[in-house]
């Protein structure tokens, strides 16, 4: 387990500190003086300052920052020095505040097209909802006659809805010789199709000749579905994190706190899904490069979200002055940014919480 949780210690100072480097990097670039470099939030546990900037490591091991001389400043003398973030023209300042989630979701499609690459161009595709997935139709057997393909999703049997692999097993063994009735789809529950297929017994079991699976995946086949596999994938999985969190928010405003706990996980909760992926083994090296891509690309959307003290909030006063012509209030944006961030550790530590809760009693995180 430490081992585990060192690599993931060590996966999470990756992807912060490539976070963090978009902005110095695009600050650098801009003449932007870099006060501070920071992998988690403060107080600061280390620091040492080179050149102009100081680079720590802070107690809280939530996210990291990079601290731009004028970012939240309210004194004009600070304000109207040429090296500071806030006398820069605002497209500029956009630029740095954007180059953050940028370099996430580049550092999200590099692990993916190795995945893809890896497995011939077939990955995980995570679902909202259960789902029961064609592996493979085996040849020669009544499913592949009936024309099932691998890769379809079964939906209904007999007018009954499918959302186990044990349930459509159950069905199939249960009626031996008899035409049965199956509704199919693509991954997305989408092209939707019928066909017919009678279960025999073959060596004393009665089946179709098909292996189902209740994990998704997708396969990229044609030259450009290739090219374009780890950006459409990240794009699929932008929008299955956006129908996530649209329902994070209906169980919380319903009052169901259970289910939505059941929904997030902090860095106890990563740190325990990372103990699961690497107890494979060697062969737990292309999984865990996907979860990293996953989370590389979740730290992207969160970032992109208009939430004060986030990266997202930040560029919706930055949009407001593009369109109004005006800067609002220092003073204004740095309380809002303050509560922001008050409001987020708060939440942060309400989900560590819950990860701790989860793990003492054995509740699985995925």
């Amino acid at each position: 387990m430490f081992i585990t949780v060192a690599i993931f210690i060590i996966t999470l100072l990756i992807l912060v500190i490539v976070h963090e480097l978009g902005h110095f990097l695009m600050a650098k670039r801009f003449g932007i003086k870099v006060e501070e470099f920071g992998f988690g939030i403060p107080p600061r546990a280390w620091g040492k300052k080179i050149g102009e900037t100081i680079y720590s490591i802070n107690w809280l091991p939530f996210g990291g920052f990079v601290k731009l001389l004028g970012e939240d400043e309210t004194d004009e003398k600070v304000l109207k020095n040429k090296d500071s973030f806030a006398a820069q023209k605002v497209w500029k300042r956009i630029m740095v505040v954007i180059a953050g989630v940028t370099m996430n979701l580049v550092m999200a499609w590099v692990l993916f097209y190795i995945v893809l690459l890896v497995q011939n161009f077939r990955i995980i595709y995570p679902t909202p909802d259960p789902i029961v997935q064609v592996v493979e139709a085996q040849k020669g057997l009544p499913a592949e006659n009936s024309g099932i393909k691998s890769g379809e999703r079964l939906l209904v049997i007999n007018d009954q809805f499918i959302n186990s692999v044990g349930q459509s097993k159950e069905i199939i063994k249960n009626n031996a010789g008899k035409k049965l009735k199956l509704v199919l789809s693509d991954l997305d529950g989408n092209n939707l199709r019928t066909v017919f297929v009678t279960p025999q017994n073959f060596d004393g079991q009665v089946i179709i000749g098909v292996v189902f699976s209740q994990i998704g995946f997708r396969e990229y086949k044609t030259p450009v579905e290739k090219i374009f596999s780890g950006i459409t994938y990240s794009w699929d999985l932008t929008r299955l994190s956006f129908i996530g969190l649209g329902k994070l928010i209906s169980d919380i405003s319903h009052g169901q706190l259970s289910a939505a706990s059941k929904s997030v996980a902090g860095p106890v909760g990563l740190a325990t899904i990372t103990n699961s992926i690497l107890s494979q083994g060697l062969e737990a090296a292309i999984p865990y490069l996907w979860f990293t891509g996953v989370i590389s690309l979740t730290l992207a959307i969160m970032n992109f979200l208009p939430i004060p003290a986030l990266d997202g909030g930040r560029l919706l006063f930055l949009y407001i002055e593009a369109i109004t012509r005006r800067k609002v209030k220092p003073e204004i944006e740095r309380y809002i940014h303050a509560a922001g961030f008050a409001l987020l550790i708060t939440l942060m530590l309400l989900v560590t919480m819950s990860d701790i809760r989860k793990l003492i009693l054995g509740n699985p995180f995925f």
